[in-house]
């Protein structure tokens, strides 16, 4: 069975909620533009407004700032301060930390490198990191899990199994471990044992929304279209800002094989909400925006997004944003082929 997915984006459990976060992987800064991007190099660490701690971030988040005062950083994606004590400029994250596992080489010291080097898109050196990590205390489960998704985003389904049943088996029962061992599992063409994953996590959590959104995915590439709406209608409802959700079910009312199922009017609200939350500047949110509106016969608009989202988008990407575009253009909605689906 191929894999439906779109951009149904993954979630890793133990390194926060990205969204606030630039990522470090963005296209390089012009040669003349400084680089605001710091990473947080402690656990756990406070943003505030006032005497008002407004979120917290974990170590290991890419953060950006617009303006200092004193020893402050303003955060502007999520409104808040960041003392400067907590974070490193992005481009000396792995020195600091460096200096961390020479100075005091532990089990914690390989684990938190492992995760900036995650946060630098260095997976294989994070997945060398997690490993010595582990060695030296085989109790280290988080960094287990860190090291399964570090082996997911590579596409190493196996390991990535094996290191999240792992945690499992290690008594750990955070909703977020079956998420992420789900996924592995449905990029293995395991689709049912990862629903049975996204259930097991609701039932530790229901509102665990992850849990609803990647099971909606995964009802998607199953061809269960009726259930898959309900998972992502059921996530959004839980978290209305859950761009991820916004942006995987309006992918659905756009395109979807069933005609049934679509709704141009509904596809570009949610994923007009899914870009704003991710600034315009997601490759894959634009797609989705794009394609809803050619279903709602706005070709015009459809092709100025479709044109910034193969901008943004990576080599991979861009070839089959360009095939839709060409359709945009001929006055075409995009429809999902029913073979890329389980009907």
């Amino acid at each position: 069975m191929k894999r439906a997915t779109h951009y149904l984006v993954a979630c890793n459990f133990f390194l926060g909620t990205m969204a606030l976060f630039a990522s470090a992987e963005d296209a390089p800064q012009p040669p003349d533009a400084p680089d605001n991007r710091v990473m947080v190099i402690q656990w756990d660490v406070e943003l505030k407004s006032g005497q008002t701690v407004v979120t917290r971030v974990p170590l290991g988040a890419v953060l950006e700032f617009s303006e200092t005062n004193g020893p402050w950083k303003w955060i502007a994606a999520a409104k808040g301060w960041i003392n400067e004590s907590h974070v490193v400029p992005i481009g000396k994250a792995i020195q600091h930390f460096d200096a961390r596992v020479k100075n005091e080489p532990s089990s914690q010291t390989f684990h938190e490198r492992g995760i900036a080097r995650v946060a630098l898109g260095q997976h294989e050196a994070a997945i060398e990191d997690f490993s010595e990590a582990i060695e030296r205390e085989d109790s280290n489960l988080a960094a287990v899990n860190d090291r399964g998704n570090a082996h997911r985003h590579l596409g190493n389904a196996d390991p990535a199994i094996s290191d999240f049943s792992r945690v499992i088996d290690g008594d750990v029962k955070h909703p977020g471990v079956f998420v992420n061992r789900g996924l592995a599992r449905q990029m293995k063409g395991m689709v049912v044992k990862a629903i049975d994953d996204f259930n097991a996590a609701i039932q530790i959590d229901p509102k665990f929304a992850p849990a609803w959104e990647a099971g909606g995915s995964a009802r998607y590439e199953s061809g269960d279209f009726t259930k898959a709406y309900q998972n992502y209608r059921k996530a959004i409802e839980i978290d209305p800002n859950f761009a991820r959700a916004l942006n995987n079910l309006a992918w659905m009312l756009a395109v979807c094989p069933d005609e049934h199922y679509l709704d141009g009017a509904e596809a570009v609200r949610l994923a007009t909400k899914a870009c704003q939350l991710a600034e315009f500047q997601d490759a894959g949110f634009l797609d989705t925006l794009a394609a809803a509106h050619a279903e709602n016969g706005q070709f015009e608009q459809a092709v100025i997004r479709a044109k910034e989202a193969i901008e943004k988008a990576d080599d991979k990407r861009k070839s089959d944003i360009r095939e839709r575009l060409q359709g945009y253009e001929a006055g075409k909605p995009y429809r999902q082929p029913s073979a890329n689906v389980g009907v």
